[in-house]
C-alpha cells in the first residue's frame, strides 16, 4: 500500500523559511529578520514616530536632558546549563561556576542583541531598561535573560561622553534626570552573580536535624552563615570587575537579590540537608562627564486665584516635581 504525503502549503514553506532565517540570525549574532525589517522600514519612511514604555513625566524629564526617544528595543536569551546537575551526594562546598557562567553568557547575548537593535535606529543609548531574569535550581537546567528599553538619540553632549556602542541604563526617567543634572552619564548595566553550594558537615547536620536527641537549644548555624557571606563577596567581586571592564567610576541604582534553596536527600537511610545560595547584583555603571550637560529648567506656572484675587505659583520647585504629582493640599491652602 502506497502512502501519499500531503504537500506543504506555500504558507507552511514560508513559515519554515522564516524560522530558519531567524535561527541563523541568532547564531550569527544578528538582529532578527522581522525586527530588522520593521526598524529599517521605520527609519526609511522618515517618520518621527517613537514608542516607549516610559511614563509621561519620565518622557518630559528625559527630553530636558537632551535625549530624543526613537523606539523600543529588546534582547533575549534562553540558556541551558549543562553538566552541573550531578548527584548531590558527591558535591562539595564551593561555587558552582556553571550557573554563573551561564548567567553571564545569557546576559551578554541579550544585552548585545538589544544594542544591535538600537544601532539600527542610529541610537546613542538605551534608557529605562527593564531586566527580567530567571534563576536556575535543581529542578531546572534553563535560565532566561531579557532586556527591554527605549533607544534614544543624544543631543548637545561632548563626543568624549559618547562611546562607540550605545550606553545602557536601567534608571527611571527621574533618576536619569538627576544623574545628568549632577554631571554624570550612564555607561552600561553591570552584573555580578554567585551560586554557592554548601554541603553540611556533621555538626551542622546535627543542628538542623529535627530529632529531639540533637536539639541543643538556640544556636547559630555557622557554616550556613559563612557560606552566605562567601556567596555575597564573590557576587560583589564579579560586579566590581564588570564596572572596571566598562571603565566606569561606580555603580548606582544597585539591587541585590538572594535566593536560598534547600537540597534535601537521603543516603543509606540517612537524611541530609544542603543549601544552594544564589546572590545576584545588578546596577547601572556611571562616569563623570567631560563637560556637564546643561539641563533645561522650566519656568514655574503662575495662576490667578479668583477667590482671593491673588497670583499663585505652581511647580516652582523641580525637587517637588520629581517626587510626584502636586498634592491637593497644595491648592487647598491657596484657595481656602
Amino acid at each position: 500500500m502506497w502512502f501519499k504525503f500531503k504537500a506543504e502549503s506555500p504558507e507552511e514553506v514560508e513559515r519554515k523559511r522564516r524560522v530558519e532565517a531567524a535561527i541563523t540570525a541568532l547564531q550569527n549574532g544578528e538582529v532578527m529578520p522581522r525586527a530588522r525589517h520593521r526598524i529599517e522600514h521605520h527609519m526609511a519612511s522618515g517618520a518621527k514616530l517613537f514608542s516607549t514604555d516610559m511614563t509621561v513625566k519620565e518622557h518630559i524629564l528625559i527630553e530636558e536632558c537632551g535625549i530624543q526617544p526613537l523606539g523600543q528595543v529588546m534582547g533575549s536569551c534562553f540558556y541551558r546549563i549543562g553538566l552541573w546537575n550531578t548527584n548531590v551526594s558527591n558535591r562539595y562546598t564551593g561555587e558552582i561556576y556553571a550557573i554563573a557562567d551561564a548567567h553571564r553568557d545569557a546576559r551578554q547575548k541579550a544585552v548585545d542583541r538589544m544594542k544591535k537593535e538600537a544601532a539600527l535606529y542610529g541610537a546613542d543609548g538605551i534608557v529605562s531598561v527593564r531586566i527580567k531574569s530567571s534563576r536556575a535550581d535543581y529542578s531546572s537546567d534553563l535560565v532566561e535573560f531579557t532586556a527591554i528599553g527605549t533607544a534614544v538619540k543624544v543631543h548637545n553632549w561632548e563626543k568624549e561622553d559618547l562611546d562607540n556602542e550605545p550606553f545602557t541604563s536601567e534608571l527611571s526617567g527621574q533618576e536619569f534626570w538627576q544623574l545628568i543634572h549632577a554631571g554624570y552619564r550612564p555607561v552600561n548595566i553591570v552584573f555580578g552573580i554567585c551560586a554557592y553550594y554548601i554541603k553540611t558537615d556533621y555538626s551542622t547536620r546535627n543542628l538542623t536535624s529535627r530529632s529531639v536527641w540533637f536539639n541543643q537549644g538556640n544556636q547559630e548555624v555557622w557554616q550556613w552563615t559563612q557560606g552566605f557571606y562567601e556567596a555575597r563577596e564573590r557576587a560583589m567581586i564579579g560586579m566590581q570587575k564588570d564596572i572596571e571592564d566598562h571603565g566606569a567610576d561606580g555603580c548606582v541604582g544597585m539591587s541585590v537579590d538572594c535566593d536560598i534553596e534547600d537540597i534535601e536527600y537521603e543516603v543509606n537511610d540517612t537524611r541530609y540537608l544542603d543549601l544552594l545560595i544564589t546572590i545576584t547584583a545588578l546596577g547601572s555603571s556611571v562616569k563623570k562627564m567631560k563637560r556637564p550637560h546643561k539641563v533645561i529648567e522650566r519656568k514655574p506656572l503662575t495662576m490667578l486665584n479668583l477667590s482671593s484675587k491673588s497670583f499663585v505659583t505652581v511647580g516652582g520647585s523641580r525637587t517637588d516635581e520629581l517626587r510626584g504629582s502636586i498634592d491637593d493640599e497644595d491648592f487647598m491652602n491657596d484657595y481656602e
